[in-house]
């Protein structure tokens, strides 16, 4: 090569703007997304756990899977013939992508300047060996915990957390690889755990040691590693953190189930008890419930299922003299919706099976010492019988649990926890799914799932507990994880049985706590960021919120956290991250980042319709 040539190379490159590549991830899997429809994202594979952290993280993304899928310039180009990623995400099973045409990979990263983070054994693939530097040996099963070789973006925040990886002792598995022109950054003992690659046209490859088998990827310390390749590959990404961040349900208003099992026995909650027993304490913390409602009152005397909050004077089946007023209890939640305490959300319609009446019934009459108490509370999932619930059923309840609480609260529900926690798995009958096909954009099941129009992704690394008043939980006992809000849920029993049970709650759960919603979890798990490109001369970002999934939003400001590889932010003069505040609002809200700092424009407001 001349020298001018060398030059004029070295001025393309300097003059080719940091953010000049697209700002979306692509997930390269191959036989690992078990629903064929490549609608439901589920399991416990490293494959779901990936999707789930880039979705729980707001990082736009999309899925291409090699058992059905070419890796080509069909797929991977768009009509200028560019590169539709910025950065792709490799954690294919080697054994079924060795058959593929992979070509297209090297060039991308090579002479288009595509990114690629490669995880774990796919580096037993031949291309992404050669890409990444490295070459899979074998497996191996130590008892060594991380060390870093080199300080670098990607490590600076391991110093001090490398005993994280082992906790509390044992041994994990590993891929034993050998280096061919790869930089290490961590090791276990003497063993590569993370390294990177550079090529002259500004593709960077990582390989991380996220253990494919043993799915590591959920360990916390490997997860921040993880995030922090991606930023230093992508040179830039805004995602949501959820520092010490809690969701608390409470369950069960408007239920019948507490007139007449005896196991679950006590008055409903009055208007004065609400009012001084939870939306007091909550306004002292500053904090926030959701609370998950049924609307159909199961009564056994009609055979029917009525308005719970027309029924002023239930006499109690059990003891035969406690009287339930359900109408005191509407005003209450009226009250802390009122005050801005309370969110309405779904409990389900009826909390009890639909099928009342084949054996071992008929529910109706059976004694509340026998068959009556065999697990009739369960509106997703038949136990008794040992079978699920139709997809139709499914359906008509969740259409009138919507119907009724925009009837009774003039909420539209985005949330469902299935009452007691039963839900039908299977794709026909799946509760999630079906969910997602009537609007809800977040359920809880087994976990919490991600529910869109796009598709339905399992968020299994966000955390959930259950709370009982006789239990005293600490901020220390609170499994806290940046990457998503604890769910912590509780019931009306517990406030029936001890009025200072919300009270004690939050002052062991202590301060320094960000209180969220089911409905603000929602809000950030269906925005959308995409690059701005209608301003070539600096990095501008558009986050936009919709009007159903993201109305929290409508009148609340979000917060995202942007975060700056080196280059780029000693390109910016900007810090390595700083919090972006995004006014309350819809639409399509624009963030420009430059060596000014960082300016947002808020979108137009929106007409009503």
């Amino acid at each position: 090569m001349t020298s001018t040539a060398r030059f004029l190379l070295v001025w393309l490159l300097c003059s080719c703007p940091l953010w000049s590549k697209p700002y979306r991830f692509l997930i390269v899997i191959s036989d690992q997304w078990n629903d064929p429809s490549t609608y439901m994202v589920e399991g416990n594979s490293q494959f779901a756990t990936v999707a789930g952290l880039l979705k729980t993280w707001g990082l736009p993304f999309d899925i291409l899977r090699l058992d059905q899928q070419r890796l080509d310039n069909y797929h991977l180009l768009d009509r200028e013939g560019q590169p539709r990623y910025g950065t792709i995400i490799w954690i294919a099973n080697p054994d079924a992508a060795e058959s593929r045409d992979l070509k297209l990979l090297d060039t991308l990263v090579r002479d288009d300047g595509v990114n690629l983070v490669a995880l774990g054994d796919a580096v037993r693939t031949p291309e992404i060996a050669s890409l990444t530097g490295v070459a899979h040996l074998s497996e191996y099963a130590l008892i060594e915990n991380l060390r870093i070789a080199r300080e670098h973006f990607i490590t600076r925040e391991l110093k001090g957390r490398e005993q994280e990886f082992l906790g509390r002792g044992g041994r994990r598995r590993g891929d034993k690889v050998s280096v061919m022109g790869a930089t290490v950054l961590a090791t276990r003992g003497p063993l590569p755990f993370l390294t990177i690659r550079e090529f002259a046209k500004g593709g960077r490859v990582v390989w991380l040691d996220a253990h494919r088998p043993s799915d590591q990827m959920r360990i916390q310390v490997v997860r921040d590693l993880f995030k922090r390749c991606l930023v230093w590959a992508q040179r830039y990404t805004l995602y949501a953190e959820y520092p010490k961040s809690i969701v608390m349900e409470m369950h069960d208003m408007g239920t019948s189930d507490k007139t007449f099992l005896p196991y679950w026995h006590y008055r409903t909650l009055s208007e004065a008890e609400i009012r001084t027993a939870i939306i007091e304490p909550l306004k002292r913390r500053d904090a926030v419930l959701t609370q998950v409602v049924n609307t159909g009152f199961v009564d056994r005397k009609t055979q029917r299922v009525l308005n719970p909050w027309e029924q002023t004077k239930v006499l109690d089946e059990l003891d035969g003299k406690t009287i339930h007023d359900y109408s005191s209890t509407k005003r209450g939640l009226d009250a802390g919706q009122r005050e801005g305490v309370f969110e309405i959300q779904s409990h389900g319609w009826t909390h009890m099976l639909p099928d009342l009446d084949s054996p071992p019934g008929p529910f109706w009459n059976a004694p509340l010492d026998g068959v009556a108490t065999l697990g009739w509370d369960n509106e997703f999932s038949d136990r008794i019988r040992k079978q699920e619930i139709p997809a139709v059923t499914q359906k008509l309840h969740m259409e009138r649990s919507i119907e009724y609480l925009q009837q009774d609260f003039g909420v539209t529900p985005l949330f469902i926890r299935p009452g007691g926690g039963e839900f039908s798995p299977t794709w026909v009958n799946h509760t999630g799914r079906i969910a997602a096909q009537l609007g809800f954009g977040l359920t809880r099941l087994a976990t919490l799932y991600y529910l869109g129009r796009d598709r339905v992704i399992a968020l299994g690394l966000v955390p959930q507990i259950g709370w009982a008043y006789d239990k005293q939980p600490s901020s220390t006992e609170v499994p806290w994880t940046v990457d998503g809000p604890v769910f912590l849920a509780f019931h009306d029993r517990d406030v029936a049985m001890d009025k200072s049970a919300v009270e004690r709650l939050l002052d062991e759960i202590g301060d320094g706590v960000r209180y969220m919603t089911a409905g603000e979890y929602c809000a950030y798990l269906h925005a959308e960021v995409e690059r701005d490109t209608a301003e070539a001369d600096r990095l501008s970002l558009a986050v936009s919120y919709d009007d159903h999934y993201c109305r929290y939003f409508a009148s609340h400001a979000s917060t995202w956290t942007l975060h700056l590889s080196d280059e780029m932010r000693n390109s910016l003069k900007a810090p390595e991250k700083q919090a972006v505040f995004i006014p309350k609002g819809l639409g399509r809200h624009i963030v420009r980042i430059d060596a000014r700092g960082v300016a947002v424009q808020p979108a137009k407001k929106q007409q009503a319709r």
